[in-house]
C-alpha cells in the first residue's frame, strides 16, 4: 500500500500548478469587476452632482442666457472639495444645450447643461489589466465616462409675455 502512495504524490502537486494561476486570475477578474463597478458608481454620481451645480448656477437674470464659464468654475470648485489631491487626473467638460422654447414666453430657452466625466480607475490585481484596461494597456488604468444632463434653472421675466 505504501507504494502505491509514493507514485500519487507528486499528481496532486502537479494539478496543484496548473489549476492554481486559472483558479487565481478568476477571482482576480472577480474582484477587478467590483473595484469597477464601485468607481463607476464614484463617477455616475460626481457627474450629477456637477450637473446639478451647474443648472443651479448658470443663469444670473431672469430668461438669461446661461455663462458656461461660471459653469465650469463651480464645478471645478466642486471637484477640488470632493477629490482633493486626484482631482487634476479626473476630467470633467461641460456643455449647455438649447433644447426648445417656451411657447408662452418668445424669449425664455429651455437649456440644458450635460456634465461628462471621465474618471481614471488604477486597475489593481496582476493579469487583468490585458483584458480590463483601456488604452494604452500599459498603464494599467481603465477610464470610466459618465454623462449626466440637468436642465437649466431660470425664472420668467413677467414682461417676456406677448
Amino acid at each position: 500500500m505504501s507504494k502505491i502512495r509514493r507514485k500519487c504524490g507528486g499528481q496532486v502537486t502537479a494539478e496543484l500548478m496548473l489549476i492554481l494561476p486559472v483558479f487565481m486570475l478568476m477571482v482576480f477578474f472577480v474582484l477587478e469587476y467590483g473595484n469597477i463597478a464601485y468607481h463607476s458608481i464614484i463617477a455616475n454620481h460626481a457627474s450629477y452632482e456637477f450637473a446639478r451645480i451647474g443648472s443651479l448656477v448658470g443663469v444670473k437674470k431672469p430668461s438669461g442666457r446661461p455663462d458656461r464659464t461660471v459653469i465650469t468654475q463651480k464645478i471645478n470648485q466642486a471637484k477640488q472639495k470632493v477629490f482633493g489631491s486626484k482631482a487634476g487626473s479626473i476630467g470633467v467638460s461641460v456643455k449647455v444645450e438649447t433644447t426648445g422654447t417656451d411657447p408662452m414666453y418668445k424669449r425664455h430657452r429651455h437649456e440644458d447643461v450635460v456634465v461628462t466625466v471621465t474618471y481614471p480607475v488604477r486597475l489593481m490585481f496582476p493579469g487583468t489589466s490585458y483584458v480590463l484596461a483601456s488604452e494604452p494597456r500599459r498603464e494599467g488604468v481603465r477610464r470610466i465616462k459618465a454623462t449626466a444632463r440637468m436642465p437649466v434653472e431660470k425664472a420668467y421675466l413677467s414682461s417676456d409675455s406677448q
